[in-house]
């Protein structure tokens, strides 16, 4: 593991311990426990739904044609890598193209893709974002704790949404980022690499059909918020559903601004504790929420890893 990598996975353990030692841990167990198996099946079904509605967003940008089977265990690969596993984005994404190699497109279409992929959900993540705030604004500004830093949040949440489409136009107008992940993907390939780019550059002159992969991702994020709201009420609570999409929005925003952290962790628990309380939760709650959270991602990825490696020994075992 690369020291920084290391060094940001300590900073976000070190933050979980802190959190885990200023909370009432009988009060998280207790919400926990309103859940039951039935709950928690429910919650792992709603989650793996909008994760398939966020996995259709790449099919506007295929160039062939690949089973939404395979396009699904491509997306949930790569989210499952990124919530178990201490890599970086660039980790996740070469998983998700190794997926789509399997199903049977070529390496070069296959990382082009799922780049692009990236690229539309970074430009709906940003509008995600900033529908989060205009619905959580009323919330922000009679809180008393929170609203004479009102001006700054906001401009900070804005920041990050313009600063996340800002990067997808760049990518779709030509980036020097696309040379430098080609370099990283195919290195000393440089035939692999030359395909690489003939094929990301001609996903990108197709912008109709990167505006459909953007609602789709838009969509697919709204999704994540009623998964949340899904959540709330299987723990008892009659949270509004504009109210959990806010919540899961600015806490999405918080991941992405402290993206270097490896799985969020720390980060994911801080911030639905200091969340939780705008939407009229306590931070207990919001703990509780982040753990349900960690549980079903768990649940999924260890499955979905081990499946994985599998196929590869499979795979390997046949190659001569």
């Amino acid at each position: 593991m690369k020291l920084r990598l290391l060094l940001a996975l300590l900073l976000g353990l070190l933050v979980l311990a802190i959190v885990l030692a200023r909370f009432d841990l009988h009060v998280v167990m207790t919400s926990l426990s309103r859940v039951g198996l039935g709950g928690f099946l429910l919650i792992v079904v709603a989650g793996l739904a909008a994760e398939i509605v966020l996995a259709s967003g790449i099919t506007p940008l295929l160039t062939d044609a690949v089973p939404l089977c395979a396009i699904a265990a491509s997306r949930q690969l790569r989210d499952s890598a990124a919530d178990v596993l201490p890599i970086t984005q660039l980790g996740g994404i070469a998983f998700a193209a190794r997926a789509l190699v399997l199903a049977g497109l070529r390496a070069p279409t296959a990382s082009a893709a799922v780049i692009a992929d990236f690229t539309t959900e970074a430009f709906a993540q940003g509008l995600y974002v900033l529908v989060g705030v205009a619905a959580s604004l009323s919330l922000l500004q009679k809180s008393t704790l929170l609203s004479p830093y009102v001006g700054a949040m906001l401009a900070g949440a804005v920041f990050l949404s313009l600063g996340s489409m800002g990067f997808a136009l760049l990518q779709v107008g030509g980036s020097r980022w696309i040379e430098r992940i080609s370099e990283k993907l195919f290195p000393g390939a440089s035939a692999h690499t030359q395909a690489f780019r003939e094929a990301i550059h001609g996903i990108y002159r197709r912008r109709g059909r990167l505006f459909v992969s953007m609602l789709l991702q838009l969509t697919g994020w709204m999704a994540s918020g009623l998964w949340l709201w899904v959540i709330l009420k299987v723990m008892g609570f009659s949270t509004g559903f504009w109210s959990a999409i806010a919540l899961q929005a600015l806490l999405e925003g918080l991941r992405s601004a402290l993206v270097f952290i490896p799985a969020a962790v720390g980060v994911q628990e801080a911030g639905y504790a200091a969340l939780a309380p705008l939407f009229g939760l306590a931070p207990e709650t919001g703990l509780a929420i982040s753990l349900l959270r960690r549980a079903r991602d768990v649940t999924i990825a260890v499955p979905v890893l081990l499946l994985w490696q599998l196929v590869e020994a499979r795979r390997a075992a046949r190659t001569p």
